[in-house]
């Protein structure tokens, strides 16, 4: 069977850009093969939900062809810092929807907690019911420390997905606009 190379442009759309035998990774995008598989007529028509499509084939495309499309999409820079601030925020939402969640799961937990430690404080509280107060305020604890531990691990896990998710908006606005890395490690001899 050929091989097939797709382009994902959208979750229900999937543009075929060559189906020919050979090995068609490493040919480069022509301009209608790229408007094909962003379903656009020309690269004026490019919106701001496709541009992150177009930006992942920058590097595949023909030079100049990538150069004609970034001149009919000026501010193709400027999307991408938009993009980038929309990301941006809809972390910062989740993070906030995140602490608000802990908060209250800590004042639940907390209040279980207070009042088994009411009921302890009484002086006619058998030994039997004392030891289940201490043994439910020992659960309540435990479930209070799983949970910090889970919303440090959700925590971790956003902070790895926004950096890369940065470094990859960073080096396409880089490789877009034309930009060299020239990045110097300062424990490597150059």
């Amino acid at each position: 069977m050929p091989p097939l190379c797709a382009i994902l442009v959208s979750p229900e759309e999937v543009s075929v850009l060559c189906t020919m035998g050979g090995d068609c990774m490493s040919k480069q995008l022509t301009e209608q093969q790229v408007l094909q598989a962003l379903n656009i007529p020309d690269f004026r028509h490019l919106s701001k939900d496709k541009v992150i499509s177009f930006a992942s084939m920058l590097t595949d495309m023909e030079p100049e062809v990538a150069m004609k499309a970034l001149e009919q999409f000026p501010e193709f820079a400027k999307t991408i810092l938009e993009l980038a601030k929309d990301y941006k925020s809809t972390i910062d939402k989740g993070l906030d929807g995140n602490t608000e969640s802990m908060e209250a799961c800590a004042a639940i937990l907390q209040s279980i907690i207070d009042s088994l430690q009411s009921q302890l404080s009484k002086d006619d509280v058998p030994f039997e019911e004392r030891k289940y107060y201490i043994d439910k305020m020992f659960e309540a604890a435990q479930m209070q420390a799983a949970k910090d531990t889970e919303n440090k691990q959700f925590i971790i896990k956003v902070l790895e997905i926004a950096g890369g998710a940065a470094l990859v908006l960073s080096s396409v606005a880089l490789v877009a606009l034309g930009g060299k890395a020239g990045f110097k490690l300062p424990f490597k001899k150059q």
